[in-house]
């Protein structure tokens, strides 16, 4: 009788178990050779994302008021290097800034002109493999400085550059959006910034435009841990390529972006935003986590923004949309795995958490 009741008991404990566990929803099929999955629904998590995620705040830069050095204006990019120091590129006061991984100043450099060491309309920081730190000043310049702030030179690209990162064996990886179309494409630069070769693939959507006309809100490339994603500006589809330039995969999800539209004017086009998706991040080199931003238009000027963090697991997976504070997004995840966030509202600052997932 006691073996009996034993056998129940576990079987019971199985049954139970297996009920309760998260079911993922979706297909994965073959296109034209490359495996796509794409996710329906809510996500393996669902609306019980908030008791999955949960980010821990252990350091803030920036002010209101006070101290020069940490009183930022509304636009930051940032990088991390191997010792956890904080590089911030302060956008709209055309400086950077570095600070230790307990958030002390060390130095400052830059302001706006045209001469050696400044910056005219600056838009991202990136540390290359020697941990040089290379500040892109759009469209075609990049200005290099060593570890102590102090500038180098400057590459001209002779090309409108949107972003770039460093591949394993040293070579540039551009980003660029197209001419003729909206889109997404990129190229190959050497170190000292001559043009190698065209990335194979690139992305084109919307109505023909006239040869010099182009651009767009989102999407784009990434590289992390030998891998390249390309993030679709129109659609929700983040694309998987080994450095060989071979589609791997693609990861879907069943939500339609409102792609961003055009106007025509007498003296061109201004592109109006909609929804963005992107860009993406690998989390301990498993788990990615992309960013989605979706606008509704108001009235003639005004917007409602919601921000989201989306979740996949090491499968491409769909786990969830975790909802972001107002004005908050996921700028860089550094070699320790914290999450540096970039807040707006309500001033700027830079803000770095953990991730604990049950």
């Amino acid at each position: 009788m006691k073996k009996l009741t034993l056998f129940v008991l576990i079987w019971m404990v199985i049954f139970s178990t297996n009920c309760s566990k998260e079911k993922w929803q979706g297909k994965i099929y073959k296109e034209q050779g490359v495996t796509v999955i794409e996710s329906e629904g809510s996500g393996i998590w669902g609306d019980k994302i908030n008791e999955k995620v949960t980010f821990k705040e252990n350091l803030s830069l920036g002010e209101e008021e006070g101290r020069e050095f940490l009183t930022f204006h509304s636009e930051l990019d940032l990088a991390v290097d191997s010792e956890s120091n904080i590089f911030v590129l302060d956008i709209r006061n055309h400086r950077l800034l570095k600070f230790t991984k307990e958030g002390n100043f060390i130095w400052k450099t830059g302001r706006k002109g045209q001469g050696p060491g400044e910056f005219r309309n600056p838009s991202e920081v990136v540390l290359s493999p020697t941990e040089e730190i290379w500040v892109l000043d759009p469209p075609t310049l990049i200005h290099l400085f060593d570890a102590q702030g102090k500038y180098q030179r400057t590459i001209n690209l002779k090309g409108r550059c949107s972003n770039f990162q460093f591949l394993p064996d040293g070579r540039l990886f551009i980003s660029r959006t197209t001419r003729g179309q909206m889109g997404i494409a990129a190229e190959y630069y050497s170190i000292e910034g001559e043009f190698l070769e065209k990335f194979p693939d690139e992305y084109r959507y919307g109505q023909n435009l006239p040869s010099w006309a182009g651009g767009g809100f989102s999407g784009g490339f990434r590289f992390f841990e030998g891998k390249i994603y390309m993030t679709l500006p129109d659609k929700y589809e983040i694309r998987e390529y080994d450095l060989k330039e071979k589609l791997l995969e693609k990861i879907k999800k069943d939500f339609e972006l409102k792609p961003p539209g055009l106007r025509e004017y007498q003296r061109g086009y201004i592109m109006m935003a909609s929804n963005v998706m992107g860009p993406c991040f690998l989390y301990k080199r498993k788990m990615l986590l992309n960013m989605l931003m979706l606008v509704e238009r108001k009235a003639e000027r005004e917007f409602e923004i919601k921000l989201y963090l989306d979740f996949f697991n090491e499968k491409g997976q769909f786990l969830g949309s975790y909802k972001l504070p107002e004005e908050t997004r996921l700028n860089t995840i550094d070699p320790e795995n914290n999450l540096h966030f970039v807040q707006q509202e309500p001033f700027p600052r830079v803000v770095r958490s953990t991730l604990d997932l049950k």
